[in-house]
């Protein structure tokens, strides 16, 4: 959505939006996305579209707010007035509505809509894009089932021992990493050693989860996956997945790999 508002804002400015080109980082290459998608509609679905565009740029809440969490948004209400609450639920009446909504999202990242599942036992996301629309238990399944690979990797023939500790989910990942997709492509043992370094707890295989996939996960993606989960939940993933951003991607699991089913 904010690659939408700042290609909108350049198309206003300069009709061949221009400027884009200048930007740089995830939000640069988003807003070019957008003004491609833009130049390749009819005339007529264009002017609709700039329209939706600039509309929800001036929105008070950010596009998707439903799909954050409840606990990041009574968190943003804390100390504000009792008015920014009613801003939010029934929608900004005048400019001070609008200034206490806004203030209240300020940290809210826009969300895309949730995808819903496309089997029973939850979505494998294809990529990055397919990630952050998973819904919070599909998300959340699948932050464990890649951390019990991470981990069973890292393990090798001691994986079993750890199903004490963290459950039968590391068994069934000891199974099916000996095999395609997963088979060679779960990046370097070594650092899926390193990532494995976690205290026992309810966290433990989610936070090996965002370690692994850090490299593949811009900023924005960073706080959209956060913001889809309770707020202790989210946080936690949220640094890890900041402080292993850099982290070489030769070294993680490939999208072949993450997005392989595990039944």
């Amino acid at each position: 959505m904010l690659g939408e508002a700042l290609a909108a804002a350049a198309i206003a400015a300069f009709e061949d939006g221009a400027p884009l080109a200048k930007l740089g980082g995830p939000l640069g290459d988003a807003a070019r996305a957008a003004h491609a998608r833009y130049l390749a509609l009819p005339p007529a679905e264009q002017r609709r579209t700039r329209a939706a565009w600039a509309a929800a740029a001036r929105a008070p809440a950010p596009p998707g707010l439903r799909g954050v969490d409840a606990s990041w948004i009574e968190a943003a209400l804390a100390g504000l007035p009792p008015r920014a609450r009613e801003a939010l639920a029934s929608g900004a009446q005048d400019v001070v509505d609008v200034w206490l909504a806004r203030w209240a999202c300020a940290a809210i990242p826009p969300m895309p809509p949730i995808d819903p599942p496309r089997d029973p036992t939850g979505t494998a996301p294809r990529s990055v894009h397919d990630l952050v629309r998973l819904a919070p238990a599909a998300l959340s399944r699948w932050l464990v089932e890649v951390g019990a690979d991470q981990l069973a990797f890292a393990l090798g023939s001691h994986a079993p021992r750890a199903a004490a500790v963290f459950g039968e989910v590391v068994l069934r990942a000891a199974d099916r990493i000996t095999r395609a997709p997963r088979d060679g492509e779960l990046g370097g043992r070594r650092q899926a050693t390193l990532r494995a370094r976690v205290e026992p707890g309810p966290l433990a295989l989610p936070v090996i989860a965002a370690r692994a996939i850090a490299p593949h996960v811009d900023a924005l993606a960073r706080q959209q996956l956060a913001h889809r989960l309770p707020r202790d939940v989210g946080r936690v993933l949220a640094r890890e997945l900041r402080l292993h951003a850099d982290d070489a991607i030769a070294h993680a699991p490939t999208w072949r790999a993450l997005s392989a089913p595990v039944a």
